[in-house]
C-alpha cells in the first residue's frame, strides 16, 4: 500500500557513522593471530577478534581496541606485530602418491594454526571433490563440488570467513587431492612474541601508509624513547598525531620529568601529545578491572570530537565523558591538573564524578603555533583533504591560459572552505564589522610558476591558513555588592 515503510534491525560496532576520515586511530601491538605483513581496518570489536582474536594477557592491544569503540571510536587500522623467527602453521593436501598439490597456510604467525583444520572429501558429482575447512573442530567453510584443484584455491581463498584463516596455493604436483578420512590440523606456528624489541613496534608502523589518511597513531605495547620517537617521526611523515603515554607506575613527578625528556630529545613535537595516567577497564568478570594505557579511551575521545565538529575542537573536557572506562590509577586535583599542563602533560581526571580527558596541549615548545595538539590536527587534515582533491589534476596539459591553475585553486579554496564553514579557521573582523580575511589565502598563478619550472613539469601552490584558538581556562570575577549598593558587573 502507499506510505512511508520503515524496517528497523540490530547494529554492532561504534554507535555513530563514520563521518569524518580523519577520526579514525591507527594501532601498533601484539595479538593472539592475524596477518603482519598488512595493515588491517576493523570497524568493530567482533570485526578486531575475527581477525586478530581475543584478549591475551601479554598484550595490551585488545583491551586497548575494545575501549577505543567501547567509548565512542568509529574505525581503526591494526598493524600486528611478530618477533624475527615467527612461523606460519600449514597443511599439504595430497595427491595419491604423497605430493603437495593443494597448500594451506594460516593468514599470520602463531600456534593458533594448530586450532584449524581441513579435509577433502568426494564431491556429490562423479568425479569432483570438496575440501572442508573447520575451526576448532566447527566447520566454517566448504569450497562445495570443485573439479580442479584451481578452483578449491580460488573457492577458499574468496571465501568471507575462510580467507579470514588462512590462504591456499597451489603445490608442487598438477593432480587433484585425494579424499581424507578425517580433518588433519595445520601445524602450530610461532609468533616468536618473546624476541619482540620495541624497534619491531617501529618498524610496523611502517604499514600504516600514507593513502590510509590522516588520525591518531599510537602503541600500547609500549612507552619506550624507541617507540615515541618513532611515533612522532611516523606522525610528522604521515600527518598524523602520536598519543603517547608513561609507565603504567608513573607518578605526578615522573610523568612530568618524562615529558621534559620527549622535549628535550625529539623533534615533531607538534605532531605529540603525552596523556597520563593509566586507567581501569572492566573485563567480562564482573567487578574485575585491567589497568591498561589511555590510548584507545582517548583515541575513542578525539574520534567522537572529529566525526561531530571538527578536529579543531578539543578532544577534551565534557565532550570526553568516558563511557566504558571505569578508574584511573592516579587521582589528579586541579593544583596537580594545572601542573602537568604547565609541564605540556594532558591529565585524565575525575571532574564530577565522571572521567575525562581534562587538557588539550602537545609537547611542542613552539606555543604561538603549536601550543595544542588541535592546531596540528587541523593542519594535518588540511594536507590530507588537498592531496586527495589535487589527485584528479596531476598529469593535466598546462596552457597559457592558466586553466590548471584555476582548477588547482579552486579545488584547494573547496578544501580550505569545509574547515571555515565548521569554525577551523580563524576569520578576520574590522572595527566595523566587515571581513577582512576567511583565515586562508590561496593561490596558484604565474608569478609562482615561471615558464623555466613549468617546463620541468612543476606547479606551485600557496595556501597559507590561520588556524583557530582554545579556550581552555574561563575566568570569572564575582563581585559581592552590598544590600545597600546596585549590583553591577
Amino acid at each position: 500500500m502507499p506510505g512511508v515503510v520503515i524496517n528497523t534491525s540490530v547494529r554492532t560496532g561504534p554507535s555513530v557513522a563514520l563521518l569524518n576520515e580523519a577520526s579514525q586511530a591507527f594501532f601498533v601491538g601484539l595479538s593472539e593471530r592475524g596477518p603482519s605483513d598488512s595493515a588491517g581496518l576493523c570497524t568493530s570489536l567482533e570485526q578486531f577478534e575475527n581477525v586478530y582474536g581475543g584478549y591475551q594477557a601479554y598484550s595490551l592491544l585488545h583491551p586497548t581496541v575494545e575501549t577505543f569503540f567501547e567509548e565512542g571510536g568509529t574505525q581503526c587500522y591494526i598493524a600486528r606485530v611478530v618477533g624475527p623467527a615467527a612461523q606460519k602453521g600449514s597443511l599439504d593436501l595430497d595427491d595419491a602418491d604423497g605430493n603437495a598439490t593443494i597448500v594451506l597456510t594460516a593468514n599470520g604467525a602463531g600456534s593458533w594454526s594448530s586450532n584449524l583444520s581441513a579435509q577433502v572429501v568426494s564431491g556429490t558429482v562423479s568425479g569432483s571433490f570438496a575440501v572442508k575447512i573447520f575451526l576448532s573442530g566447527t566447520q566454517i567453510a566448504t569450497t562445495g563440488n570443485c573439479f580442479l584443484r584451481e578452483q578449491a584455491v580460488g573457492k577458499i581463498n574468496l571465501h568471507a570467513t575462510a580467507s579470514k584463516y588462512l590462504v591456499a596455493s597451489l603445490g608442487a604436483d598438477t593432480s587433484a587431492p585425494v579424499a581424507m578420512p578425517a580433518a588433519v590440523a595445520l601445524s602450530a606456528g610461532n609468533d616468536d612474541r618473546a624476541a619482540v624489541v620495541d624497534a619491531n613496534y617501529v618498524t610496523a608502523l611502517a604499514l600504516f601508509n600514507d593513502a590510509l589518511g590522516s588520525g591518531s597513531v599510537s602503541c600500547p605495547e609500549s612507552g619506550s624513547a624507541t617507540v615515541y620517537s618513532g611515533l612522532l617521526a611516523h606522525a610528522n611523515a604521515y600527518n598524523r598525531i602520536a598519543i603517547l603515554h608513561g609507565a603504567s607506575n608513573a607518578t605526578i613527578a615522573n610523568i612530568k620529568s618524562f615529558a621534559q625528556t620527549i622535549i628535550a630529545n625529539e623533534t615533531n613535537l607538534e605532531h605529540g601529545a603525552l596523556y597520563y595516567p593509566w586507567v581501569y577497564a572492566p573485563t567480562a568478570v564482573n567487578g574485575v578491572n585491567r589497568l591498561i594505557p589511555p590510548d584507545g579511551y582517548v583515541a575513542a575521545a578525539r574520534s567522537k570530537t572529529v566525526n561531530g565538529t571538527g578536529s579543531h575542537v578539543p578532544f577534551a573536557g565534557a565532550v570526553s565523558e568516558a563511557a566504558f572506562i571505569v578508574g584511573v590509577v592516579t587521582d589528579i586535583d586541579r593544583t596537580n591538573g594545572n601542573a602537568l599542563d604547565e609541564e605540556c602533560v594532558n591529565a585524565i581526571r575525575v571532574i564530577n564524578n565522571t572521567i575525562r580527558v581534562y587538557g588539550a596541549r602537545s609537547l611542542s615548545q613552539d606555543t604561538t603555533n603549536f601550543r595544542y595538539i588541535t592546531s596540528q590536527d587541523t593542519i594535518n587534515g588540511v594536507v590530507t583533504l588537498a592531496y586527495r582533491a589535487l589527485e584528479p589534476v596531476v598529469f593535466s596539459a598546462i596552457d597559457g591560459r592558466g586553466t590548471v591553475f584555476a582548477n588547482i585553486e579552486s579545488r584547494l579554496i573547496s578544501v580550505l572552505e569545509g574547515f571555515r564553514i565548521a569554525g577551523a579557521l580563524f576569520e578576520a573582523f574590522g572595527t566595523n564589522g566587515q571581513r577582512i580575511d576567511y583565515g586562508y589565502t590561496v593561490k596558484c598563478d604565474a608569478k609562482l610558476n615561471p615558464t623555466s619550472e613549468l617546463a620541468n613539469g612543476r606547479i606551485r601552490a600557496k595556501v597559507g591558513v590561520r588556524v583557530s584558538g582554545v579556550g581552555d581556562r574561563i575566568e570569572v570575577e564575582i563581585v559581592k555588592s552590598s544590600l545597600t549598593a546596585s549590583v553591577t558587573a
